[in-house]
């Protein structure tokens, strides 16, 4: 009778016992395939994401670069116009007080400064900051000579040829570089893109 049992339940026994084994083994490769599967496609996600931000950072360098060469040009034109004498050329002074005349001079540059304020965002912030000291430098020059004027006109006014005459006169003792400064920080940076 224990023979019996013994003959029946060692093989199902040997036979659970392989089975076991086989599905363990089974289950076991299973296990490793699929995480050399989601490692093979994490690296795919990794390589396709960096290949995508490659693309995207060419189309935004092609879409960007003419906005920004569109600032530097609008940005050399403001620094041109910042030079007094070329200034001086653009507004005339019939019939205007010297104060007035001094005042129209420096609203334009303002105005000129504001239409182009947004062009900051497509440069250095160095080169911000020159362009910025350069603006200053020509209502700094502005302002000290209509100053000059106040002082010795006792309180008259004086006609606005009258502040030209000083102005160009303070020109040629004290140059205004700033704007040829900016100027050849722009041409600096704009050379980098190349």
């Amino acid at each position: 009778m224990w023979l019996d049992i013994l003959q029946i339940t060692l093989p199902a026994l040997l036979l659970f016992l392989s089975t076991l084994v086989l599905v363990n083994k089974f289950l076991k490769n299973q296990r490793e395939a699929m995480q050399s599967f989601l490692l093979k496609e994490a690296e795919f996600r990794k390589i396709e994401g960096e290949r995508r931000k490659i693309e995207l950072q060419k189309a935004n360098k092609e879409t960007t670069l003419p906005l920004r060469l569109h600032a530097y040009e609008r940005l050399s034109l403001y620094c041109n116009r910042l030079d007094i004498v070329d200034l001086l050329q653009r507004f005339d002074p019939d019939e205007l007080s010297a104060k007035s005349y001094s005042a129209q001079l420096q609203i334009a540059l303002e105005e000129e400064f504001s239409h182009n304020v947004t062009q900051q965002m497509y440069m250095s912030e160095e080169l911000w900051q020159i362009i910025l000291l350069a603006k200053k430098e020509a209502k700094v020059i502005l302002q000290r000579v209509q100053q000059q004027l106040d002082a010795v006109a006792e309180g008259k006014q004086l006609p606005a040829q009258k502040y030209v005459e000083v102005l160009l006169v303070y020109l040629e003792e004290s140059p205004q570089e700033g704007h040829v400064q900016a100027l050849a920080a722009i041409k600096k940076e704009v050379a980098l893109l190349f």
